[in-house]
């Protein structure tokens, strides 16, 4: 069995999922939203990247998140979770608050967990528990990043961040070799790359 200690290679590789875990899940494509909530995200996006007015931006991302609520989205959808790391994302990088960024981000995998711990065990649930899985994983290395900037330097939870997320990843790779890949758990995070990142 190979050792859940995480290494330096991994960390490097971990790191650069994270960040794809920003520009894969941007907002692009608005057929996936109702019209109510898609009309928000626009105004959002538009008082985040063209004409910078943070009060309307934050605004419209909340609406627009209840919205979705109210009309019955699930909340850890891939559509809905990309809202949510827009908005940590325009923290983080249009208005510089990565305390901000990090309580979001925090909530998430928050509720990612609760979500894999309730019904990851369920066999109908194996493609979400390894999509959500994978998100957690993403978000704890983007977590320890955000903690170690020096904005924020807190070191203890960076590192306990980072752990996390190499042990929970190598975890999960030495069950689906112990077990073997179930119907529903193909898609796994960076696939052949962070496979041969952790040999």
């Amino acid at each position: 069995m190979r050792s859940c200690r995480p290494d330096g290679r991994t960390f490097a590789v971990l790191r650069f999922y994270a960040n794809h875990v920003y520009r894969s899940y941007i907002i692009g494509e608005f057929a996936a939203y109702p019209e109510p909530v898609a009309r928000h995200l626009r105004r959002a996006l538009f008082y985040s990247n063209h004409d910078l007015q943070p009060e309307n931006a934050i605004k419209y991302y909340t609406r627009a998140l209840d919205l979705a609520t109210e009309m019955g989205m699930d909340p850890l959808s891939d559509e809905i979770l990309g809202v949510k790391f827009q908005l940590a994302s325009f923290f983080e990088k249009q208005i510089h608050h990565p305390q901000l960024a990090i309580q979001v981000l925090e909530r998430v995998k928050q509720h990612c967990q609760a979500w894999v711990e309730e019904y990851g065990g369920l066999e109908r649930q194996r493609e979400n528990r390894t999509r959500l899985l994978g998100q957690m994983v993403r978000l704890g290395v983007k977590l320890g990043d955000l903690y170690a900037r020096e904005d924020v330097m807190e070191t203890e939870h960076a590192e306990e961040s980072l752990v996390w997320a190499v042990t929970t990843l190598l975890k999960e790779q030495e069950r689906r070799e112990r077990e073997g890949v179930k119907e529903g758990e193909e898609k796994w995070i960076g696939g052949e790359e962070i496979g041969g990142a952790l040999e």
